[in-house]
C-alpha cells in the first residue's frame, strides 16, 4: 500500500449521502488566500488510502458553477495533504453514443467559460506571484485517467467511454441549439459546466487530476430536444452509484501504485512554468 498519496473527491451532493468514506473526520476550512471554499471538508480511508471529499457546489448545492470558488476549493485541498485529485461530474450528450447514463473518462476540454478567475498567479495581495504558462496538454492526468478506464473495465454492468472532450460552457442555463450544433462540428462528445477551471487550477497546483463524468441527457444535440432539469438529477441520482464503484476501484489501484518518481517529475515541471520577476 502507498503510503506517498492522499487523494481528493471533487463531487457533489450525493457524495455526503453515500458510505464511500470510513473513519470520517470533518474540516472546517474558515479561509484560504482565495476565500472560503464550498464546503467543510471531509478526510477519512477508502480502500485503506487516505482520502479527502471536496463538495464542489456546497452540500446544499449552494453555488452555481460560476460563482463556486474552484481555487478556494484547490487550495484548502492541498492544504490537506492532497496530492491526487480524482473527479465526478455531470454532463450532457453530444453524440448519440453517448446515451444517458454513461460514464465517461475525460481526455480534452474546450473551455467557453467566460467570467471565471482561470489562475492562482494573479498579482493579488496575498496571492501565488508570478506568471504560471503551464502547458494544458495533456489536460488530464495519464496515469490516472489509465486506472479510471481499468475500473470501468471491471466493474459490470456499466457502460463507458474511455475518452471524450468536453466543452465547458458557463452556466447555470443550458446551451442553445445553435451553439451545440458547433460544439458538435469541434468534435466535442460531452458537455458541462465545472471541468475548468478546476482541471487548469489543479494543474497549476502540480496535482494530477483526473475526472469521470456522467451523462445525465443526450438529447440537447437535437433540434426539438429540451433539457429537463428533473430528469438530469433522476439520471444522475440512478448511476452515481456506478461511479462509486468505479471510484473506489480505482482508488484501490492507486493505493498500489508507487506515485513517489511521479509526483516529484510533476512538481519540478510545476515549478519550471512558473516566471518570475
Amino acid at each position: 500500500m502507498s503510503s506517498t498519496v492522499r487523494v481528493g473527491i471533487i463531487g457533489g451532493s450525493g457524495f455526503d449521502r453515500s458510505d464511500i468514506l470510513s473513519n470520517r473526520v470533518e474540516h472546517e476550512i474558515v479561509d484560504t488566500p482565495y476565500g472560503r471554499p464550498s464546503d467543510n471538508l471531509v478526510s477519512g480511508t477508502i480502500n485503506g488510502v487516505q482520502c479527502v471529499l471536496c463538495f464542489r457546489h456546497g452540500r446544499q448545492h449552494s453555488f452555481n458553477p460560476t460563482k463556486l470558488n474552484y481555487r478556494a476549493n484547490l487550495w484548502a485541498l492541498k492544504q490537506l495533504g492532497v496530492n491526487l485529485i480524482l473527479a465526478t461530474t455531470a454532463v450532457g450528450s453530444l453524440a448519440e453514443n453517448f446515451p444517458r447514463g454513461t460514464l465517461v473518462v475525460f481526455d480534452n476540454f474546450i473551455d467557453m467559460t467566460k467570467h471565471r478567475p482561470n489562475t492562482f498567479y494573479d498579482h493579488e495581495p496575498g496571492h501565488l506571484q508570478g506568471v504560471m504558462h503551464m502547458s494544458m496538454h495533456p489536460p488530464y492526468d495519464r496515469e490516472l485517467r489509465a486506472l479510471l478506464i481499468q475500473s470501468c473495465a471491471e466493474t459490470p454492468d456499466i457502460a463507458y467511454k474511455d475518452k471524450s472532450t468536453v466543452v465547458v460552457i458557463e452556466g447555470p442555463n443550458f446551451s442553445t441549439y445553435a451553439e451545440n450544433k458547433v460544439f458538435v462540428s469541434w468534435g466535442c462528445t460531452t458537455i458541462g459546466m465545472t471541468q475548468t477551471p478546476e482541471t487548469i487550477l489543479a494543474k497549476e497546483l502540480g496535482l494530477p487530476y483526473a475526472a469521470l463524468g456522467i451523462v445525465t441527457d443526450d438529447i440537447c444535440w437535437k433540434e426539438d430536444g429540451i433539457v429537463e432539469p428533473n430528469e438530469v438529477i433522476t439520471i444522475f441520482k440512478a448511476t452515481f452509484p456506478k461511479a462509486m464503484e468505479v471510484l473506489k476501484r480505482t482508488i484501490k489501484k492507486i493505493g498500489e501504485k508507487d506515485w513517489k518518481e511521479i509526483l516529484e517529475t510533476i512538481q519540478t515541471r510545476t515549478e519550471e512554468a512558473i516566471m518570475k520577476h
